[in-house]
């Protein structure tokens, strides 16, 4: 047997070192590799014209929320709120918020997780207020949450199935394009806020209708704030694609 001082390594040393190079290129690869396909199902129930469905806020509150494409914002009751444990909400950020009824003044608050059948999203733009249209529900499930899927209503079977696009790498059941759109949105959101703060700018649309006048109404001290809620927002984004092994450049 050949000895490692003399003509080299054995043949099942060679063996031992070509399956620990293997196994070691086969673990990169696995870590890096985008998460696999996956689809849920919820059942979903009648609310008027709507429909609502479970919803798990932050991994422990249950909340029946119905189901609006229509809202910016995943919107949670009062009620809901104080049972998530959310706080002192008079020093959450405040917003002008388009309703049915007008102009309703709402907190912005960062959801941590909102999970629906097994569909988890993270960092989610959440509000609390009271609004008519949640229909007795506890909140409205808004495109805060639905935007990071592929999903559809089957209003015959009451079903609604959640997926992972399938046709780009994904990372957290996310491509390339919902990570970059969603990093610059709320990059361009801190920083209006925070040149409304200084006085640099007077308005900033959120993709609300909103009216001048309401959005002339928000203080300096509320454009700090929501500075700092979007700011908060990016951190959480980029902290998440870093440890789903996102590559950098679609956060930043």
């Amino acid at each position: 047997m050949e000895g490692a001082a003399g003509k080299g390594i054995g043949p099942l040393a060679r063996q031992a070192q070509k399956l620990t190079l293997l196994m070691t290129a086969l673990w990169l690869a696995t870590a890096q590799a985008p998460l696999a396909q996956e689809s849920y199902s919820s059942r979903l129930g009648a609310r008027g014209w709507s429909f609502s469905t479970e919803v798990v806020l932050n991994g422990a509150e249950t909340a029946e929320m119905v189901i609006d494409s229509g809202s910016s914002f995943t919107i949670i009751s009062t009620s809901v709120a104080k049972k998530m444990g959310l706080g002192e909400l008079s020093r959450a950020p405040r917003y002008p918020l388009s309703a049915a009824g007008g102009i309703v003044w709402v907190r912005l608050v960062v959801i941590d997780s909102v999970q629906v059948a097994g569909a988890m999203a993270h960092g989610v733009e959440g509000a609390v207020a009271d609004l008519p249209s949640f229909k007795g529900a506890g909140g409205l499930l808004g495109k805060s949450f639905l935007d990071r899927f592929a999903w559809r209503i089957d209003g015959k079977a009451k079903s609604m199935e959640l997926s992972a696009p399938q046709d780009e790498p994904l990372f957290g059941g996310r491509g390339q394009g919902w990570w970059r759109s969603n990093a610059s949105r709320l990059a361009r959101q801190a920083g209006l806020f925070r040149a409304m703060e200084l006085g640099v700018e007077q308005s900033v649309h959120m993709g609300d209708s909103l009216d001048k006048p309401s959005m002339e109404k928000l203080s300096k001290t509320d454009a700090a704030m929501l500075a700092s809620y979007y700011g908060r927002l990016l951190e959480v984004l980029r902290k998440e694609a870093e440890e789903l092994r996102a590559p950098d450049e679609w956060v930043r």
